[in-house]
């Protein structure tokens, strides 16, 4: 029985866990939003920032009043999309190694002119670890990493950033959409944009 409680008590942790591992936070404390146009970018060319910004894509068009450019009409505005452009970060392998400053900006606004929205959410998912312990009562999924930046036009400035951890549920090989979910509410509510 005491087995039994200690897994169960393992599940909540777990679910804490990872309900709570999405953060956005704005950078300009005095953020009001001026357009609703926005478009998700994948700033990598990798499978996973494809399905990451996919997937973002769907669940901030569903709990936002944005107006949330689809994948394939971004695919469509953009030569070769996905293209790369240098990320937020320093290095990626167990965790994300954070520098905002290392975002080729340039790049950004090149792109933003092809989509032509009020906002561009430039997101990389440059690192999944994995771990594949599983039992009755707990899964242990693997975990994509996504950093993110969101940039309003004209001018192209940061207005806010986040971070998120997203599970990957390995039977299925997709993200689970709960955790993108949360991450898309968190930034529609912070923006001061939720449905």
């Amino acid at each position: 029985m005491r087995r039994h409680t200690v897994q169960a008590g393992l599940l909540v942790v777990a679910g804490l866990v990872f309900g709570g591992c999405a953060t956005f936070e704005l950078t300009d404390g005095s953020f009001h939003p001026k357009g609703k146009k926005l478009a998700v970018v994948a700033g990598l060319t990798n499978p996973s920032s494809l399905e990451a910004a996919a997937v973002f894509t769907d669940e901030l068009r569903k709990v936002s009043r944005f107006e949330v450019v689809p994948q394939k009409q971004v695919a469509q505005a953009i030569p070769n999309y996905p293209q790369l452009i240098k990320g937020p970060y320093d290095s990626a392998y167990f965790e994300i190694d954070v520098n905002y400053a290392r975002t080729d900006v340039a790049r950004v606004k090149d792109i933003q002119k092809h989509v032509g929205t009020d906002y561009l959410y430039v997101l990389w998912a440059p690192a999944t670890t994995a771990n594949a312990q599983k039992s009755w009562f707990f899964t242990n999924y693997a975990v994509m990493q996504v950093i993110a930046q969101l940039f309003e036009f004209p001018g192209g400035r940061e207005v806010g950033h986040g971070k998120y951890m997203i599970r990957i549920n390995d039977d299925k090989k997709e993200m689970v959409r709960g955790d993108m979910q949360h991450a898309a509410k968190e930034m529609a509510e912070k923006t001061l944009m939720p449905r």
